[in-house]
């Protein structure tokens, strides 16, 4: 009995090591200028900060630290490069989760994002000033 257990937990132990326990895929878009770049904004009372990876990660917060649009609950993206659309890879969605943003302008010192008609115009951090 304590054999057939064991050999139980062992296989299952195996599955999850080969499945990677839900792991996520890296993707590459390092050939997109607007990635690995930390965009700026100035909102109504705060400064938000944007961020696409190269490999897929996300990240908008607040410099308060809160997510923005409770961004936190997307870790990840997908690019397409023919309709110019980002489409976050969410956990959950609430009211306030914005899932596809369309790149309406970009230029090396400027991004501009469509957020379901609301168009926010970020700044490369190092080029504010």
């Amino acid at each position: 009995m304590k054999k057939t257990i064991f050999v139980i937990i062992l296989c299952g132990a195996t599955v999850l090591s080969l499945t990677g326990c839900g792991s996520i895929k890296e993707k590459d878009y390092s050939n997109h200028s607007f990635t690995d770049v930390s965009w700026t904004r100035d909102a109504e009372n705060d400064v938000e900060t944007i961020v696409f990876k190269s490999n897929g990660r996300f990240a908008y917060y607040c410099s308060c630290g809160n997510p923005v649009n409770d961004s936190d609950l997307c870790e990840t993206y997908s690019y397409n490069d023919d309709t110019k659309e980002i489409t976050l890879d969410c956990l959950e969605e609430t009211e306030e989760t914005v899932t596809n943003i369309k790149i309406v302008n970009f230029t090396e010192t400027t991004l501009e994002l469509d957020f379901n008609g609301d168009i926010r115009r970020f700044e490369k951090e190092n080029s504010k000033g």
